[in-house]
């Protein structure tokens, strides 16, 4: 079942980082690069990267073994697919395109694993706010407050 989420008021983003795992690059199951201590400092040079388009490829979990969950980026010079994958409540949380919602249009966004499709209604193309997306879900878990999601539940 798919609904909309809509954006809330942004609390200050917390201290301190929750995930433990993050790769630039690649998805997991690929040889991906694993940043070790990962810090505040870390997660805003990755949301950097992101922001002036350094960053094609994203995957961030709070365990190694991404059972928990994670966030995963894939993106184009001008589209970008965000989604987060709450493990317990089997729940997903994706960046959309209103103009989209009823198209079956695949992305043309090149994975990193060279197989995944990406559905067009599950874009955006502003790179700050998927910065954003990717700073607070590093730092809390959850899906950014700021912005509408595409939720789906299994």
């Amino acid at each position: 079942m798919e609904e909309i989420v809509k954006k809330t008021a942004v609390p200050p983003l917390p201290e301190g980082v929750k995930i433990q795992y993050a790769g630039c690059g690649a998805l997991p199951g690929m040889e991906i690069e694993e940043i070790d201590g990962i810090s505040g400092k870390t997660v805003q040079d990755i949301a950097e990267k992101i922001r002036n388009g350094g960053c094609s490829s994203l995957f961030l979990s709070p365990d190694e073994d991404c059972e928990e969950g994670y966030l995963t980026l894939e993106s184009s010079p001008d589209l970008i697919f965000l989604q987060i994958w709450d493990a317990e409540a089997e729940t997903a949380w994706a960046c959309f395109d209103p103009a989209y919602l009823d198209s079956d249009e695949e992305a043309p966004i090149e994975p990193s694993d060279g197989q995944s499709v990406f559905p067009m209604k599950c874009t955006m193309r502003d790179r700050d706010l998927a910065a954003l997306c990717v700073e607070w879900y590093a730092h809390t878990l959850e899906p950014y407050p700021g912005m509408d999601w595409l939720k789906s539940s299994f």
